[in-house]
């Protein structure tokens, strides 16, 4: 009864004007529409053409056409539409749902209308451009990536005397929109860098380290958290992973390794080769309870005899002396536990183990300074002092 009820309102939907006179062949709309036709034959000559016969089989195809009808016209549908008049070069900047236009030559762009169909997700994107009209040279100049805060940049040359209008559409992955806007159910982090030979990448909370097993230390060094890995266990799984050696997730966060994961990357060429991955999870359900504050770790050990004053930089896991005033620095050791990450984000803790004077930190981590810590040694006798310092962060 089911079927037949189906049956009954297909009927009424159907056109008479859909039905082709060739005895083996269906004539289905290009586009959909009101009028929906069925897919079963007719026959050359019938006395029947208006009153064709149906099966369940035809039945199941139209419903199943019916249904996927909004699907397929979602996915033909842009992201992200613009249009304006330009008389230079102009330049796109898309970030979320926001949109910023610069003029690089020429006057800034004119009758600008836009629409955000599905805002720019936070995650590497390989975004399609397309020119629906428009005389001059438009392309994507910076596709959507950590390194650029996931930023999709699109410029428009027209070069010709006098201004033109132009009007372009891009497409991106927006499959899981509606999850990162609803309820919200995974989170992520993205990472990259440059490995030379084999290192670890260690995620713990809201923060990445790396330590190189062999070859220089990593490079270029940059990760973007949705939010916080979870203080609990949890099952992260290791996606859009590129670079042309080996990447595989070593260690899922538990309990016994302070809820870090770790991933391996090995380099089998010569030199430092480029690497990206991303780590997703489930959030936990139910409302999370807070996470805990967790305390400074020790960084590093630095050791030295110092005559009067002394200036310390750290960045990543390399340290650079100078010297303010007095005898050079004898006797100079520093001990890396773990990188200083690239972060702004960090609290960094010095503790004067022994020495006289002050010790004290002079320059916090920021993009600024290119996420360098610098402390400075002051001794407070009249004869060189040897010094022992720990950093934590």
């Amino acid at each position: 009864m089911i079927m037949d009820a189906a049956l009954t309102n297909v009927r009424r939907q159907i056109s008479p004007d859909c039905y082709s006179s060739s005895p083996t062949f269906y004539r289905i709309p290009s586009n959909p529409s009101p009028t929906v036709c069925p897919l079963t034959p007719t026959t050359e000559g019938s006395a029947t053409r208006n009153q064709p016969s149906y099966n369940k089989e035809s039945v199941r195809i139209i419903l199943t056409l019916l249904l996927l009808a909004p699907i397929l016209a979602a996915q033909d549908r842009a992201q992200f539409v613009w249009q304006g008049e330009v008389d230079g070069i102009d330049v796109l900047y898309l970030h979320g749902n926001h949109l910023n236009v610069q003029a690089k030559e020429g006057a800034p762009a004119t009758r600008q209308q836009f629409n955000f169909y599905d805002h720019l997700p936070d995650s590497r994107q390989n975004a399609r451009l397309e020119v629906r009209e428009g005389r001059g040279f438009v392309h994507i100049i910076d596709q959507p990536r950590i390194e650029n805060h996931y930023t999709l940049a699109v410029s428009i040359e027209d070069r010709q005397p006098g201004s033109s209008f132009y009007s372009i559409a891009l497409f991106w992955d927006a499959s899981n929109q509606a999850l990162e806007r609803g309820s919200g159910r995974t989170d992520k982090l993205a990472w990259s860098g440059r490995v030379d030979q084999e290192a670890v990448i260690s995620c713990q909370s809201k923060t990445c380290s790396s330590a190189a097993d062999g070859g220089a230390p990593v490079a270029e060094e940059k990760f973007k958290f949705s939010r916080p890995l979870p203080q609990r266990d949890v099952e992260v799984t290791l996606e859009d992973a590129e670079g042309r050696g080996e990447i595989h997730l070593a260690e899922q966060p538990r309990e016994r390794n302070h809820y870090t994961a770790r991933v391996s990357i090995r380099d089998p060429q010569s030199g430092s080769g480029e690497y990206s991955f991303t780590l997703v999870w489930k959030r936990p359900s139910g409302k999370d309870s807070p996470a805990p504050v967790l305390e400074a770790q020790r960084g590093l050990l630095w050791s030295g005899v110092v005559d009067r004053q002394a200036r310390v930089t750290i960045k990543g896991s390399s340290s650079i002396s100078e010297i303010l005033g007095g005898a050079p620095i004898t006797g100079e050791r520093v001990d890396f536990l773990r990188p200083m990450p690239a972060r702004s984000d960090i609290t960094p803790v010095i503790k004067k183990l022994s020495g006289a004077g002050r010790v004290e930190i002079s320059e916090y981590p920021s993009e600024k300074n290119n996420y360098r810590l610098v402390f400075e040694i002051t001794n407070s006798e009249t004869s060189p002092a040897r010094y022992e310092i720990e950093v934590d962060w």
